[in-house]
């Protein structure tokens, strides 16, 4: 029998019509919308779409655009840009997006008057009554939801991958109305899980735990409890997977029978694993090779981690290994993440525009031998760049600081690395040009958020990998 057919999920042809929740009947209900990027406005258009009416509230007059207005009025919103009105303190609701921090002000009035605040990944949440998969961590969130995201539609499903990555979540969901049994793949963020109340994926895994968002959290213990909210509300009917080689995840758990867990190092337990250079999985106690590890289309023990994650999220909806091996093996590397992006004077160009920590630079690092040319640098979070010193003192040529974090970054590694403050990624890349030499690698992998100077990670590697493929003399 099909295994797509065992599921027992219901359509949602007729979804408007259901309650999914107790706590609200959303048609006429007052809610405002913090924010204006992108979770927010699909938020906005899919309260709208179930009857809601929609005060999308902006504190930025800079992000004002004749697209937002034009989508606004579309779905007859109200919008105020360059401030909060009293309006906001009279919702029912407030969804908040995730760059609003919980000090500021606005927040603070909405906490002080006791009105419900919610992210839209829990507000979409109400509208889904089939199997979400939920991935969360520190790194590798986005390759590990694309790669659960290619192996469920490489086995047939009507998979639809959205969150933090891409699309939000709530545009998925408008995407995906009328579809028979869709499966949602949603990369949460700490930021999202910090105003859920009722989100419960079928399957929530949790990758890592390592230190990142100081810059937000009071503290690293408060910033670790936030990824751990992913838990909150799982019961015996889900799945949670979590990664069994980090030990600060693991002391965070209390481990119940709904629990799975993948391991490249820590094998004993382990529902996916690598065992003797194989990466396999455990199926009622039988060890079920999938594929060698080096077939695996993704360099690194940190992809072999998250591919492990992958198969043990997809376990009970892909039982078939020739299935799940076809589907590693077809997959391509997501972009931003240690992405190829071509040479120019025989130097590599790596575009890493998604290590926004040090942890996920340090992965990267590890990843090449040649000399290494690193750009460094954006809007702080609060992390501790002296962790990168070991990683450097063998390979590097220089250091090459752009963006805000620059003097905070030369404060901590000027004694012991090579290094040169050039502000931009363009004066980077000349940079290295003129002084690189054939066979080194010139990696953009920031280890900062990127909005000093960009709107988005994503924006921020594009422009990388146009500058380098503008270069006279540019191959892949």
């Amino acid at each position: 029998m099909d295994p797509r057919d065992s599921l027992c999920l219901s359509n949602i042809d007729n979804l408007q019509d259901q309650v999914i929740v107790d706590r609200a009947t959303i048609k006429d209900q007052k809610v405002t919308i913090l924010g204006s990027q992108r979770s927010a406005l699909g938020a906005a258009k899919l309260l709208s779409h179930f009857g809601a009416q929609i005060l999308l509230s902006e504190n930025s007059a800079d992000q004002f655009s004749a697209e937002k207005r034009e989508l606004l009025a579309e779905i007859k919103a109200t919008f105020e840009f360059g401030y909060h009105s009293p309006d906001v303190l009279e919702s029912d609701f407030i969804v908040v997006s995730p760059g609003i921090p919980e000090n500021a002000e606005i927040m603070q009035k909405i906490r002080e008057k006791g009105i419900p605040v919610y992210s839209e990944i829990e507000v979409s949440s109400w509208f889904i009554d089939t199997p979400i998969i939920a991935v969360t961590g520190s790194n590798g969130k986005t390759t590990t939801v694309n790669l659960i995201h290619h192996l469920l539609k490489t086995a047939g499903y009507n998979s639809f991958l959205g969150g933090n990555v891409g699309v939000a979540a709530s545009e998925v969901l408008l995407e995906s109305l009328g579809t028979k049994n869709p499966i949602y793949v949603l990369e949460v963020s700490s930021f999202q899980l910090d105003n859920i109340d009722s989100f419960k994926p079928q399957v929530a895994v949790i990758l890592n735990l390592t230190p990142d968002h100081l810059d937000r959290y009071p503290n690293l213990n408060a910033y670790y409890e936030s990824k751990m909210r992913l838990l909150k509300n799982l019961d015996s009917s889900t799945v949670a997977v979590i990664n069994r080689d980090d030990a600060e995840l693991l002391s965070r758990v209390v481990v119940g029978e709904n629990f799975r867990f993948f391991a490249v190092d820590s094998l004993a337990g382990a529902d996916a694993m690598v065992a003797e250079g194989v990466l396999g999985m455990m199926v009622e106690g039988i060890w079920s090779p999938i594929l060698p590890a080096q077939a695996l289309p993704l360099p690194g023990k940190h992809n072999l981690s998250n591919a492990l994650a992958a198969v043990a999220a997809v376990m009970n909806f892909i039982p078939d290994t020739e299935m799940l091996a076809r589907g590693l093996m077809t997959f391509s590397p997501v972009p931003h993440r240690i992405e190829y992006v071509g040479k120019v004077k025989d130097i590599l160009c790596y575009n890493d525009s998604k290590a926004t920590n040090i942890a996920s630079t340090e992965v990267a690092i590890q990843s090449f031998n040649q000399p290494l040319w690193l750009i460094l640098g954006g809007k702080d979070k609060g992390g501790d760049f002296t962790a990168l010193i070991p990683q450097l003192e063998k390979s590097l040529r220089e250091v090459l600081l752009v963006g805000s974090a620059s003097e905070i970054i030369e404060s901590q590694i000027s004694s012991a690395l090579a290094y040169k403050a050039l502000g931009t990624i363009e004066k980077a890349i000349e940079y290295v040009l003129e002084h690189g030499e054939a066979g080194d690698v010139l990696l953009l992998s920031p280890a900062c958020a990127s909005f000093d100077q960009f709107n988005n990670y994503e924006a921020r590697g594009d422009h990388f990998r146009t500058l380098i493929q503008a270069y006279e003399g540019w191959s892949m």
